[in-house]
């Protein structure tokens, strides 16, 4: 694609999964010659935002100049030395090498990458071909495991497949929103304000929430359940939605199974138990289920709150279950939406890059997945393992048993961002080799690697993103990289190529990545790119299922909001014994979504006398993730200038804390100082 000098490129936005569209305006340094962005605005024609933007989004000019970059590889020459510079290219090649040394000598599983839900998705597909078919490494793993592998899992047993089943449409048509577990209004403030405009039409809006959130202050219904409860509570739900009669038992019977286990499990589940497991009155949670059971159609929205958790999947199975029950699902305005966090994490999980995943969603636990990746990359067949790894902090653990000797990180912060801090670094300290692949050169675990990879920002190179509803942006490069930076894509191209698979691993440019991904189209699942280039999505973002188009079939507006349709298009068609095609085929074996009974557990962990308080966490609104980007924001860090602990009013009253003091958590595993305290949050 042509590179404008000048003028305006249409992109999306790097941060959060809602996947706003933006509009970068170019402008030449007349000392430097290099291109760069002047100017961000919201897109207006783009289907996520309407032109809207969160301050993170409208503050992306100034990212993208701020200092620090990482302009050059840097190699330190011995442990605990200073980084020093060396030749990008040349460092690529010798880092291959040892990679591929490494490999030879100790096996694959010496070999560990761990990647992120920023990179683009012709990043995510090439380290996945590498990592699973080249050098048979079952140690691949990404931060969306600490936040969107249980969603992703609960999907795949309720539905059959991972990713919503409907998309921001929903939002102009509900006419209940159930948001658990989510401070929308934070965390995703653009879906929030699309939210907030039905509800001022009209709409209903149920928060659930331990703590009373921006969310919760404008909710209908503000439900504030214990910590650790939310399984007691949906089941709760299901259990009063049966009795008022407000099942929908013609859906269940056409396009369901496993129902018939739920009426025995949910009589444990009446109001007056739930009441004393969740702390929610019993009139709220009959309020709750009349607003649900009597709405024409209604929404949840969930994110960390329900997917980092012990049973994470099995939350996801219960929202589920509540539209199951009421037929509430694969129409408009009805749904069960998890909000992603990442630009790009629905496209790692597309492009398989945790746990045993494919591309495509595939895996390497089903043979006839193994078999068709194998041919799609020209590998012997037996090429690809059979066992995936155990989890991102497994993957540390593994590390420091000796057993993985090479760990190279791409766009991602784990010495930040992992949970149990010192399993990370005492990991990263016990490999023989780190490599860091970041755009910028300091950072908490930049300082513990033996060589970085300068990396280009998401606007210094064109490359596709996927956002939370299945949508494809093509964002189109509108700056020079700084220095030697490459793209990322194109870093973990060259290091394959210096690892000897230059015959799998030699393309010009992200086209070529992304015309090669297409081919996974998976008739199992619905998923479906065949009819994406980027010609197209110059023209419009394009939503999958997206198959083949006719070119001269008119107006393209490239949205596709409801999956499972039964047309026989992307997804197998689904015809019954009896000759009976349904309307909905969910991509399970037998076509039909299912129930799960999840009964109420407690927690992993549980206050004691020596740690008597619950610490739950969450994200401020100007701030994201480990404030690599953000953090270089002056106007950000004014509005959210550091962290900060609330504590109840009564806690602070008992133990003498007021508003601004500094104070001190500790847990069973970490320690923690905080510059402030605020007792203003309530019960």
């Amino acid at each position: 694609m042509t590179r404008p000098e000048s003028g305006t490129v249409r992109s999306a936005c790097s941060y959060c999964g809602v996947g706003c569209g933006i509009v970068l305006q170019i402008e030449t340094d007349p000392a430097t010659g290099r291109r760069r962005v002047a100017k961000v605005s919201g897109d207006k024609q783009h289907p996520a935002n309407r032109g809207r933007l969160c301050t993170k989004g409208a503050t992306s000019a100034e990212m993208l100049a701020a200092p620090g970059r990482l302009e050059r590889a840097m190699v330190r020459p011995a442990r605990g030395a200073e980084p020093e510079p060396r030749d990008t290219r040349e460092t690529i090649t010798e880092l291959g090498r040892r990679l591929r040394s490494i490999v030879d000598a100790d096996g694959p599983d010496a070999v560990a990458l761990y990647v992120s839900g920023q990179l683009s998705l012709e990043a995510q597909y090439l380290v996945t071909k590498l990592a699973k078919g080249f050098i048979r490494t079952s140690r691949l793993e990404s931060n969306s495991r600490l936040c969107m592998a249980s969603a992703g899992s609960g999907y795949k047993l309720s539905l059959g497949a991972d990713g919503p089943p409907g998309s921001y449409t929903d939002f102009d048509h509900a006419d209940v929103f159930f948001v658990i577990g989510s401070n929308m209004a934070d965390c995703h403030p653009i879906l929030y304000l699309r939210m907030m405009d039905r509800v001022r039409a009209g709409a209903k809006l149920i928060v659930v929430d331990p703590r009373r959130t921006a969310t919760a202050a404008n909710a209908d219904l503000f439900l504030q359940v214990k910590p650790g409860t939310d399984l007691a509570l949906l089941n709760g739900l299901l259990h009063l939605l049966v009795a008022n009669g407000h099942g929908d038992e013609a859906f269940i019977a056409e396009y369901t199974e496993g129902w018939e286990q739920l009426p025995a499990f949910l009589a444990d589940y009446p109001p007056s138990v739930v009441a004393e497991l969740t702390g929610i009155d019993e009139a709220d949670l009959h309020r709750a289920a009349l607003l649900i059971g009597e709405a024409g159609n209604w929404m949840s929205c969930w994110t960390m709150g329900l997917n980092q958790s012990t049973h994470g999947t099995w939350n996801t199975n219960a929202l589920i279950n509540l539209h199951l029950a009421t037929g509430a699902i694969c129409r408009p305005g009805s749904g069960p939406f998890s909000l992603t966090g990442q630009p790009n994490a629905m496209g790692g999980r597309e492009m398989g890059y945790m746990g045993p995943g494919l591309p495509g969603q595939r895996s390497v636990l089903d043979a006839d997945d193994r078999a068709f990746t194998e041919q799609a990359w020209g590998l012997p067949p037996g090429t690809l393992r059979s066992e995936a790894n155990t989890g991102t902090v497994d993957l540390f653990q593994q590390m420091q048993t000796g057993a993985i000797k090479a760990s190279w990180i791409i766009c991602t912060n784990p010495a930040a961002s992992v949970p149990n801090r010192a399993n990370v670094i005492a990991g990263l300290q016990a490999c023989d080799l780190v490599i860091c692949q970041d755009v910028f050169a300091e950072t908490e675990t930049n300082a513990y690697a033996d060589a970085l990879l300068p990396a280009a920002l998401w606007a210094e190179s064109t490359y596709v993103a996927v956002n939370s509803e299945r949508n494809l942006t093509l964002l189109q490069q509108a700056a020079d990289p700084v220095g030697e930076a490459l793209p990322d894509w194109q870093i973990i191209a060259d290091v394959a190529c210096a690892m000897g698979y230059s015959d799998a691993f030699d393309y010009a440019s992200s086209d070529e990545v992304f015309d090669e991904l297409k081919q996974f189209w998976n008739p199992k699942t619905g998923y479906d790119l065949r009819g994406v280039s980027y010609a197209r999505l110059a023209r419009t973002p394009v939503q999958w299922p997206a198959p083949p188009v006719d070119p001269d079939g008119g107006a393209d507006d490239g949205r596709n909001p409801i999956r499972y349709l039964n047309d026989g298009i992307s997804q197998r068609p689904l015809e019954r014994p009896d000759g009976v095609r349904p309307r909905l085929a969910f991509a399970t074996p037998s076509g039909r979504a299912v129930f799960f009974a999840r009964p109420h557990v407690e927690p992993a962990e549980l206050a004691d006398p020596d740690y008597p308080f619950v610490l739950n966490t969450g994200r401020v609104q100007h701030q994201w993730h480990t404030l690599t980007k953000t953090g270089k924001v002056a106007k950000l860090n004014k509005l959210n200038p550091g962290p900060f602990v609330e504590v109840h009013p009564d806690d602070a009253a008992r133990l003498d804390i007021h508003d601004g003091d500094s104070g001190r958590g500790s847990s069973r595993r970490v320690r923690a100082d905080s510059k402030g305290c605020d007792r203003r949050t309530a019960g």
